[in-house]
């Protein structure tokens, strides 16, 4: 039976973690915080919420945040892994759909892709994911979309058969499809909505210089491979695989 543990990464959260650790709480699931290193209330407000929680003194970024929950749920005795932000941009409502995936596609990468009612609050922010889309799913060989969502279902099997990446910063999460891919891990994904919050905090991701860290990244691992022109062909040709339940 699939135990499954949500992760919340959080870096100067106050305004908005308590609704969403509370959100997913009341859905059954347990959570994991990782405080990164924030300087506002985020670590006190975490401390009063029924949780595990991973503390860093300084900033360490989304990486070893995500690589510490990853652990941490490992020993825990969990299977499976949800990944949400901090900022209240992912909701606990897609849990349910997510989970359902879960039960029908056990050995499935998930991956929520903001498809229904999507609109980028900018044409830069909008360029930057089609431009990391294009090379993830060059480098995965199989179309990904909306490679930088970070709401993610990892199964714990996988991570123990992969090469664990260890790219700092949002190129984590990029790595991660790359590298489970390469062991042979479908990845799929769910269609939720799109949600763009006029009052949250501007996001952590930087739009030119993170687009283009994950995009050396990327390339790095396609010259490894030859230039993987197999892979290309395959993205562009073959339809992506779609697991909402």
């Amino acid at each position: 039976m699939s135990r499954v543990v949500v992760a919340i990464p959080a870096l100067n959260e106050q305004g908005a973690i308590r609704d969403v650790v509370t959100g997913v709480l009341a859905t059954g699931l347990p959570v994991i915080v990782i405080n990164d290193g924030s300087t506002d209330d985020t670590a006190k407000i975490a401390a009063e919420l029924p949780v595990t929680v991973i503390t860093h003194p300084q900033r360490q970024g989304k990486g070893q945040s995500l690589r510490d929950a990853l652990a941490e749920a490992r020993k825990l005795g969990h299977t499976a892994v949800v990944s949400m932000d901090g900022d209240g941009q992912h909701h606990a409502e897609d849990l349910g759909p997510l989970l359902r995936a879960h039960a029908a596609f056990p050995d499935v990468m998930l991956r929520c892709a903001r498809e229904i009612g999507r609109g980028a609050p900018s044409w830069i922010r909008r360029f930057a994911n089609h431009f990391a889309d294009f090379w993830i799913s060059w480098a995965c060989g199989q179309k990904v979309l909306d490679s930088q969502c970070g709401h993610r279902l990892y199964p714990l099997a996988m991570v123990a058969a992969m090469n664990l990446p260890q790219s700092e910063g949002f190129a984590f999460e990029s790595e991660m499809l790359i590298e489970a891919a390469r062991i042979g891990t479908p990845i799929g994904s769910i269609a939720i909505k799109a949600r763009y919050h006029a009052g949250r905090r501007a996001s952590h991701f930087q739009p030119i210089l993170d687009a283009l860290r994950i995009t050396r990244m990327i390339s790095w691992r396609i010259i490894k491979r030859g230039f993987y022109l197999p892979g290309l062909y395959r993205s562009l040709t073959r339809s992506p695989l779609r697991c909402s339940p």
